[in-house]
């Protein structure tokens, strides 16, 4: 399981780099963003591509390597694999087919959530991180999840989504703060209802990259200059939710 940079290429540790020339296949995502990254570093391997959508014969193709005695190596477009795609499935399967015959190594390295957090100014001894919202079904419970969380919540948002996932959070956060009340109110309790007020917030954009971009603070305002620069739209983000 070899990590792989999530934007600068000089983000791939020396170990990946001996790894990657070592093994007898590359399992990628896709083989063209696995190709210019091997390309630049005068790598040459057979590839192979393994993606959420790959079907069983695909799957079956990955066993057979492996129990003829083959050293694969499974790479992300980005990232650590595993970590927000179909790794750590292939390694339950492999674990459950093969079992102790097989020996699976980390080689770690860059991972969007712990660039993002390392940076955030927010205390991050405990965190949960909940991926990429749901498109439709179970979207609202998904935005109550990050508000009622003790801790730090970290999410992935495209660009395609990344206002509207963040209004969104804005609308949940007002609403659960109306339903408090109107909560306090039926049970006539005495003393101020539970509020939420996330004033804590941080956004990062294209994360190692030359534009880089971080936006900290409350959400109204973080909204604002995302839509008061649309080449702030562009790119991949991860927000990091705190209170």
């Amino acid at each position: 399981m070899v990590a792989t940079p999530i934007g600068n290429l000089e983000d791939l540790t020396m170990r990946a780099l001996r790894i990657l020339g070592e093994v007898d296949y590359i399992l990628c995502e896709d083989t063209r963003v696995t190709g210019n990254l091997l390309k630049h570093y005068k790598i040459d391997k057979p590839l192979i591509s393994y993606h959420q959508h790959s079907n069983l014969n695909k799957t079956e193709e990955i066993l057979e390597l492996l129990a003829n005695g083959k050293n694969l190596a499974l790479v992300t477009d980005a990232g650590t694999p595993g970590i927000s795609d179909p790794g750590g499935k292939l390694v339950q399967l492999v674990v459950d087919k093969l079992g102790e015959d097989v020996k699976i190594e980390s080689v770690p390295g860059a991972s969007a959530v712990t660039a993002a957090l390392s940076i955030s100014g927010i205390a991050a001894d405990k965190f949960v991180f909940l991926g990429f919202p749901p498109h439709k079904k179970g979207r609202q419970t998904f935005l109550r999840r990050v508000l009622e969380s003790e801790y730090p919540a970290v999410v992935y948002e495209s660009k395609y989504r990344i206002i509207k996932f963040l209004e969104e959070l804005k609308q949940a956060e007002e609403n659960y703060n109306l339903e408090q009340k109107y909560n306090n109110a039926e049970k006539k309790s005495k003393g101020e209802p539970k509020q939420i007020k996330l004033t804590s917030v941080v956004v990062c954009r294209e994360l190692s990259k030359m534009f880089e971009t971080v936006y900290r603070g409350e959400l109204e305002s973080i909204i604002e200059k995302i839509k008061n620069s649309p080449d702030d739209q562009k790119g991949e983000f991860v927000v990091i939710i705190g209170k």
